[in-house]
């Protein structure tokens, strides 16, 4: 009987252990389900700024330094072009060449009159000798020695106008060749041989191939503001290029509304005639605010936009919404003022997923950006 009531015994106490223990674990479940159902969040901690920065871009167009239409100084048919599109030349070079068979013909009309007057002033000047002669001896007058005289003066003015003449016509042949004024790229051409130009018409457009520019336009607002700076780049093409302002900008254009700046490239920059150059401005607004992810804020009511604090409850983090005006934004960040202090934390992302006033766990702080360069909001 007492082995019994001893069994017993030691059954009850086994039984009351093992249902102990059960209630501990039980409790021990619950507590760690109830901190499994507090979300985890990363978050960023506010830094004020006094300025942002926005990277602005400026489209214009690469020019030659200098862009020639070549023309003739005569008229005439053209016997030969010696250049084409795309060819580069040296200052000097021959490039289209006129028919010069009149001009030569004219050369040699020319040189027989000069060779006809030379002769004549032969024979006067030996009867001029001949008659000072006899005059010595008394036999000649001083009226045939006069007569000598003025014929061969007018010879020899003869000689010097067709020597004029001669000169002329040596200066049109030449001219009827054009030479390259400088070293370039040809870049049209105009004319095909047998084609008969009047004077001045255009025949060929060079290209310098040195001291190129950019010209682009930028709004008049801005002028004051780009007038300071020292330091110029262009991004021409996949590359970028160190520019020296040449003009401030005269006018505003009417077309476009922009004052147009003149911008001198590099010697070495390998740039084509008519290519898209970009002026790149770091443009520095003056208003106080703080950067925070895109992914940090999220629409709120009549279009404001909202982002989520964390505000200390009771020894707990809670989410607070709070009100935010957007002044810039880029691809990855937003520039903002509004309800939000210096070193407040922000839930970063997953704002989807929380609603104002729910528990949440920060676990992670993402960096903020110092400065931006992407289009304005």
């Amino acid at each position: 009987m007492r082995r019994k009531l001893k069994f017993t015994a030691c059954s009850l106490l086994v039984a009351s252990a093992l249902l102990s223990g059960c209630n501990t674990s039980n409790t021990e479940a619950s507590q760690t389900h109830e901190t499994q159902q507090i979300p985890r969040v990363n978050t960023v901690t506010l830094a004020p700024s006094d300025h942002y920065l926005v990277e602005r871009e400026y489209v214009g167009t690469v020019q030659a330094g200098q862009q020639a239409n070549l023309g003739l100084e005569l008229g005439g048919k053209i016997a030969q072009i010696l250049v084409d599109v795309g060819d580069k030349v040296t200052a000097g070079d021959p490039l289209i060449i006129l028919d010069k068979q009149l001009l030569q013909t004219q050369a040699d009309e020319l040189s027989a009159q000069q060779a006809q007057i030379t002769a004549q002033l032969e024979l006067i000047e030996a009867n001029l000798k001949r008659q000072k002669a006899l005059k010595k001896k008394g036999f000649s007058a001083e009226s045939e020695i006069d007569n000598l005289n003025s014929q061969r003066n007018a010879l020899r003015a003869n000689f010097r106008q067709l020597a004029a003449s001669s000169a002329a016509n040596q200066l049109q042949q030449k001219k009827s060749t054009v030479f390259a004024p400088y070293d370039g790229t040809i870049s049209a051409r105009f004319v095909s041989k047998g084609d008969v130009v009047n004077t001045g018409a255009p025949t060929l457009t060079l290209l310098a191939s040195t001291n190129k520019e950019a010209h682009i336009g930028i709004p008049a607002k801005q002028l004051t503001k780009m007038s300071g700076e020292a330091d110029w780049t262009l991004r021409i093409g996949n590359r970028s290029y160190q520019a020296s302002l040449l003009n401030p900008g005269a006018r505003v254009d009417t077309g476009s509304r922009t004052v147009k700046l003149r911008f001198g490239l590099p010697q070495n920059a390998d740039v084509i005639d008519g290519e898209l150059a970009y002026l790149q401005f770091d443009d520095i607004r003056e208003k106080p605010g703080y950067w925070i992810p895109l992914s940090a804020m999220t629409d709120g009511i009549r279009g404001v936009w909202n982002v989520f604090a964390l505000n200390e409850n009771n020894q707990e983090l809670r989410i607070e919404r709070r009100s935010v005006q957007v002044l810039y934004a880029n691809n990855d960040h937003a520039f903002v003022t509004g309800a939000i202090s210096n070193g407040e934390r922000l839930v970063s992302d997953g704002l989807h997923r929380l609603v104002p006033g729910q528990a949440v766990m920060p676990v992670k702080k993402l960096p903020l950006p110092l400065n931006n360069s992407d289009d304005e909001a």
